[in-house]
């Protein structure tokens, strides 16, 4: 039997692993890949050799392949997936299958008309762990279950980075289609359909004026085979993904976080024996378990065992899952219906959430401002905001160009405000965003990537496209903020002023801080060409309301309990308060003696990274830990990764001793030049940092 053909419909980081896994599944092959974006579509085509790059939906749907995997956004999963549905063929749906129930009936009319045969990719479905516990429960070697419990606690990287126009945002019930249908997608799997519910939902926390986000609640279940209760939050410290079935002779506890399973049961002895055969045997259970994990870990990084994250096995699991039905049965196990059901479960949740608080309007100004007007580039931002309410303070009208413009900030919603959506990579965009401004401030970074070479063209390759749109444009004066990070800041004897150099080896640094570098020479290079005057703003660790206190300047995180310091974190690190940030922004704008300089954002403040943690500890009232180390004991570290990675075949660049130091910022910083040129008087009073740095994000 040939081979079933399949195409990819979306290009995101999702696509590729559905690719990947796609790749290890016999009698499949991965034959179209399409996105709106037709280069993440040819660098996706290329990187897993995907011979066709179809430029619409209707191209692919009229293509020989068998199979389509709709992989977009969920907002547009109706969009993308209706072609080949109307066209009757088979799909698999990315979760939330539809953004609204309506949506969903859409897709099951679509597909009674056509004959099209639907699949929702629920990966934590096919978690290993909870498929242990599945097939425990089910096997009757406990009893029959009596109740379950859920508790779902996860961090959420886009809560904490701000990043607010996210889809799932939007709505107050996006956030459960995005994230709760995860446990949902096991409880309706193992309990049953979910026939009544009662949600009490936590107070929102309001992330624009009069948008709520209820990022909490619990639910109480009456579902088809049992009860079921389920603790529900995102954007917690401490991850938690545990179920708990109790039956009527054991309780089943999967950890879906670890990846692991154990059985409570008991023995034919006395209870205080029982108690220590059984607590014995699920500790060995455990200890087992964190062994194969740990193991698996290291053979899969050194390519002789397969991927095996949990994640990573979820997906593969449902995705093997949905061909093996496809295969035996001709109709999958996940199907239309299941992903329907959730998607009206969490709308059922959604109907406890409660409405924020009336609160007073905001002050409108007397009369809007009438200065000159100032393009922001990727001001929507933690930067952004107080800059654009640094320029409103003194008259500027602004502009301000985002990908995203839903969901922000107050200050974007006052009078001298336009609000453009655009892409720094676009060159349309930028085009329209400097049009007609006297003035423009890059805060966008333009992205990452997974090699230098695609770092380096989110980073420099939009720095110089900004650049040139404003000489283009006529702006008077561009003011470029960069980082740091660009300069070689290990050497404790070295005093580090606006004027000095980039790092001289960026060979030796990380893709970001190279990456950095080069940008401001890109943009200073305009201003010696006589094109258009700039001015380079380096901020050291921009600290302040509105961001995460767990800054990586102090050292790396593996959780936010624990940081890993950079050395031994006794060292004055160049903090700056986020508002000082902004004003020296606004200042650079028509400093006089500025155009053609570099400057240095360093406060006076400069807290070590121990007394900084210490403090933080105090004030959220939590058992935070400094942990010092040696810089070289980290490079060694990083160069054993390395090899490992090297060995096994993976392009990656030799970690360097100069890096790890640089990272220890024990440079000494003389901001005075960019005091005395700029007119800038950063907080000096201790008490008022700590004010405004550290006790800013204590307990709520």
């Amino acid at each position: 039997m040939p081979a079933k053909k399949i195409t990819l419909i979306g290009a995101g980081n999702i696509a590729r692993t559905h690719a990947s896994v796609l790749q290890s599944i016999p009698g499949v092959s991965l034959h179209g890949v399409f996105d709106v974006s037709q280069g993440a579509a040819e660098a996706m085509a290329s990187q897993f050799k995907i011979p066709v790059v179809h430029d619409s939906l209707e191209a692919a749907a009229m293509s020989a392949s068998d199979v389509f995997h709709v992989l977009t956004p969920p907002n547009l999963h109706l969009m993308s997936a209706m072609p080949f549905v109307e066209a009757g063929k088979t799909v698999l749906i990315e979760k939330p299958v539809g953004a609204t129930a309506a949506e969903c009936q859409a897709f099951a009319a679509a597909a009674q008309r056509s004959g099209a045969v639907i699949g929702v990719n629920q990966n934590l479905a096919f978690n290993p762990a909870y498929l242990k516990l599945r097939n425990m429960v089910l096997s009757g070697n406990i009893g029959q279950p009596k109740y379950m419990s859920y508790i779902f606690e996860a961090p959420l990287r886009q809560l904490s980075a701000r990043q607010f126009s996210h889809w799932m945002f939007r709505e107050p019930g996006n956030i459960l289609l995005e994230q709760a249908v995860h446990p949902l997608s096991q409880i309706v799997d193992l309990a049953g359909p979910v026939q009544e519910l009662n949600a009490l939902a936590e107070r929102p926390i309001e992330i624009s004026p009069g948008v709520g986000l209820h990022n909490a609640c619990q639910v109480s279940m009456i579902c088809e085979r049992m009860p079921v209760s389920l603790r529900f939050h995102v954007g917690a410290n401490f991850t938690v993904c545990r179920m708990t079935v109790v039956c009527d002779d054991g309780v089943a506890i999967a950890d879906m976080t670890s990846n692991q399973f154990h059985v409570l049961e008991r023995s034919a002895y006395m209870e205080p024996i029982d108690n220590y055969i059984s607590s014995r045997k699920a500790a060995r259970q455990w200890a087992g378990e964190g062994f194969a994990g740990l193991r698996d870990y290291a053979l899969s990084m050194i390519k002789l065992k397969p991927r095996s994250d949990a994640f990573y096995l979820g997906m593969k699991g449902s995705i093997e899952a949905f061909y093996a039905d496809l295969a035996s049965t001709g109709k999958p196990r996940i199907d239309l219906a299941f992903g329907s059901h959730l998607v009206d479960v969490c709308a059922k949740i959604a109907q406890g959430f409660k409405s924020l608080p009336q609160t007073d309007a905001p002050a409108v100004a007397a009369s809007p401002p009438s200065g000159a007007l100032v393009a922001v580039l990727g001001g929507t931002g933690f930067i952004g905001a107080y800059t654009v309410e640094a320029l409103l303070r003194l008259g500027y009208r602004v502009r301000v160009m985002a990908r995203g413009a839903a969901n922000l900030q107050e200050v974007f919603y006052r009078a001298g405000v336009e609000i453009v959506r655009g892409d720094v990579k676009s060159p349309s965009d930028v085009k329209a965003a400097v049009a007609g401004v006297a003035f423009a401030i890059n805060l966008a970074h333009g992205g990452g990537g997974g090699n230098f070479e695609a770092i380096r063209a989110a980073m420099v390759d939009t720095a110089s496209l900004v650049a040139d749109a404003c000489v283009a444009a006529g702006v008077k004066r561009l003011v470029h903020v960069g980082s740091i990070s660009g300069l070689y800041l290990g050497d404790a004897a070295a005093k580090v002023t606006g004027s000095t150099p980039t790092d001289p080896m960026p060979h030796t640094r990380n893709d970001y801080a190279h990456a950095k570098a080069l940008a401001d020479a890109t943009v200073l290079s305009r201003h010696q060409s006589g094109g258009m005057e700039v001015v380079v703003l380096r901020p050291g660790l921009v600290i302040g309301a509105g961001t995460s206190p767990f800054h990586g300047g102090l050292g790396f995180f593996n959780n936010d309990q624990y940081c890993v310091g950079w050395n031994a974190g006794s060292n004055p690190l160049p903090w700056v308060l986020v508002d000082d940030c902004a004003t020296a922004i606004v200042a650079a704008l028509e400093a006089r003696d500025a155009a053609g300089k570099a400057y240095n954002l360093v406060g006076d403040v400069r807290p070590d990274a121990r007394s900084y943690v210490a403090a933080l500890a105090r004030s959220l009232g939590r058992p935070l830990k400094f942990v010092p180390s040696s810089p070289t004991g980290l490079w060694l570290i990083e160069l054993g990764k390395w090899f490992i990675k090297r060995v096994a075949g993976q392009k990656v660049n030799r970690p360097f001793l100069r890096d790890i130091l640089s990272r220890g910022l024990r440079s000494q910083f003389d901001c005075s030049d960019a005091k005395r040129d700029l007119h800038w008087s950063p907080v000096a009073d201790p008490a008022e940092f700590q004010r405004r740095a550290i006790a800013v994000h204590g307990k709520r």
